[in-house]
């Protein structure tokens, strides 16, 4: 058996830098929060090659004395707590002495450092954990921390890290939320030599908000004001028009530092009850502030997890902050006004400048049908194809449960009645139809994308529309740029953080703008489908849940048996695009089991 022995400084230190440091973004982080207990009114931060060839973070903090430089790159060495008490009531960021030694466990550091009181500043140089280079020098007050070459010496490390462009984009991310945690700080931003994000730093939670997100949300958030003497709430949540496909725009600020909280985000949800659809979640940034006796931050190296001595009450005055801002601060924007004349018998109307296809409202102009488009022109056809395992027929082949073999509604059919303003009773010699309209409307959108069913062809906008992306969401829109051109976008140069739309594709007279544009990126953002070729069609099939007919939406008994002529002539799956049944049937002897009429 082999003799137990105790690790060299420096492997054990590559051992703990696992936990601290994983990625460039882990590196960023430390830093910045470093800075930020220094008391910092401005940071710049420049990376390059996505942060693994170089991360430089400058500040203008308290910086570090002379005789305090080697000490701070031991383990455990930190001036943020002294005894174990301190651990209960920890108001600084940071407070593990963990990050300087792991940092320069597995890169080469250089660090020039200066005080208020010192004549002269400190460079200090590291590589590998090992220190290279002590000198006193000129300077001036603050600090300058430069990491290059992230994990040359852990190569077992550097090979799961990511490309430059997902690092990048993962640094990114964390900046914008820094710049909504501190607002007071003045955050300057440069990925290879470029600003992705500049914010004023003064105090003004709102402004750092549009420095992140853009002027646009401006008019789609309502301000959170909530204080019942245990917690207070402050910041921000978006209208229901603004809620994102995952949690990317929720925000958490617990006493200045920036948590996650499956909890919370929870409670955000149930704060807007019905207003978001199923699978979306509301836009917020709240700050939080608490008493430290009542939180522990000492939860993981990462300290983004915390633990509430109360959380149920917490989350309670979350929801309650949040639905008392949506109705003091929300009011819908009125419907569009329409024509109250009844459509033409047997036609679905669509408006060509509406986001959402609408089946009830009729156009001044020549009516259209789902699957007919009205505007002239070639209709652009992508490359995206529909995956095989998806054209094959539905696995439900029972009595009750519809299957492509039964050959549904084939003439002569008549439409019985509707339950709930959702699902609709067709009779068809001995059978019995019940028809869902949404999960119908659904799969006929779905397949008109994917299947090419309408044309789709590309209008040009009158005023172009500035989109506002996160770094994360920048990355998927470069790699899937050419697929959304070839389906009928037209993009002016993107930046960092926005793209402009000239065009955008138009499918059965409904305009695909920003929003459905949005809705593709920021699934594929937090997607791990992301890296295969079934991104569209998933993205396709929120897209099309989304704009469909919801249930409790009243239909006409013209409207619905055009529904019903789509699917009669067509060779469309009998499942929504998320494998719920368009209809179930019930023959008319399974109707007379029930009652008991024969056995």
């Amino acid at each position: 058996m082999p003799s137990i022995h105790v690790l060299p400084p420096r492997i054990s230190n590559q051992i703990a830098a696992g936990e601290v440091v994983d990625r460039p973004s882990s590196v960023v982080k430390e830093l910045v929060e470093n800075s930020i207990d220094a008391g910092a009114t401005a940071i710049t931060i420049e990376i390059e090659n996505g942060g693994i060839d170089r991360i430089h973070v400058i500040d203008n903090g308290y910086g570090i004395a002379d005789e305090d430089c080697e000490t701070a790159f031991l383990r455990h060495a930190t001036s943020k707590i002294a005894t174990a008490n301190d651990l209960f009531a920890i108001r600084s960021l940071g407070f593990r002495g963990e990050a300087l030694a792991s940092i320069a466990a597995v890169s080469r550091v250089f660090m020039q450092t200066q005080t208020a009181e010192d004549e002269l500043g400190t460079i200090i140089r590291y590589e590998g954990g090992e220190l290279v280079e002590h000198k006193r020098t000129a300077g001036m007050r603050g600090t300058s921390f430069e990491v290059r070459d992230l994990f040359y010496n852990v190569l077992a490390r550097l090979k799961f890290i990511k490309s430059a462009r997902a690092e990048s984009a993962s640094i990114g991310d964390y900046i914008a939320r820094l710049i909504l945690s501190a607002p007071q700080v003045s955050v300057h931003f440069l990925s290879g030599g470029k600003t992705v994000y500049r914010s004023s730093g003064n105090g003004n939670a709102r402004d750092a908000l549009l420095s992140v997100y853009g002027i646009a949300v401006d008019r789609q958030i309502c301000p959170v004001m909530f204080d019942d003497g245990y917690l207070k709430i402050t910041g921000f949540i978006g209208v229901p028009d603004l809620a994102r496909a995952n949690r990317s725009g929720q925000t958490m600020v617990l006493n200045g530092r920036l948590i996650r909280s499956n909890a919370l985000s929870s409670a955000f949800s149930r704060a807007f009850d019905t207003r978001v659809l199923v699978g979306r979640f509301p836009f917020a940034v709240v700050y939080m502030n608490l008493s430290y006796a009542e939180v522990d931050v000492n939860v993981h190296p990462t300290k983004l997890e915390v633990r509430f001595t109360d959380e149920p009450r917490v989350s309670r005055s979350i929801v309650a902050a949040c639905s008392e801002a949506l109705i003091r601060s929300y009011v819908p924007a009125p419907e569009r006004p329409v024509d109250p004349s009844p459509p033409a018998s047997g036609t679905f109307y669509v408006s060509a400048d509406a986001q959402n296809i609408d089946l009830r409202a009729p156009l001044r102009e020549v009516p259209h049908t789902l699957r007919e488009n009205g505007y002239s022109g070639v209709p652009r056809v992508p490359t995206f194809r529909l995956p095989a395992r998806e054209r094959e027929e539905s696995p439900v082949n029972d009595s009750v449960f519809l299957s492509k073999t039964s050959d549904p509604l084939a003439e002569p059919y008549h439409i019985i009645g509707c339950a709930f303003d959702a699902y609709w009773y067709v009779q068809q010699g001995e059978t019995v139809f019940c028809i869902d309209q949404h999960a119908a409307h659904e799969r006929l959108l779905y397949d008109a994308l994917m299947e090419k069913r309408a044309a789709v062809v590309s209008q040009t906008l009158f005023l172009p529309e500035d989109i506002r992306l996160m770094p994360s969401q920048t990355e998927v829109f470069e790699q899937n740029r050419g697929a959304l051109e070839q389906f009928g976008y037209v993009f002016s140069d993107a930046t960092e953080t926005s793209v402009t739309l000239l065009a955008v594709p138009q499918v059965n007279g409904s305009a695909l703008k920003g929003a459905f544009l949005y809705d593709v990126l920021e699934f594929l953002s937090g997607a791990e489908t992301a890296r295969s070729n079934d991104w569209f069609r998933d993205a396709i099939a929120q897209a099309a849940c989304k704009h469909a007919v919801k249930a409790g939406e009243r239909l006409s008994q013209e409207e619905i048996r055009m529904l019903l002529e789509c699917f009669r002539t067509s060779d469309m799956l009998l499942t929504c695009p998320h494998g719920r049944p368009v209809t179930v049937r019930f023959s008319r002897t399974d109707l007379e089991k029930m009652f008991k009429r024969i056995v």
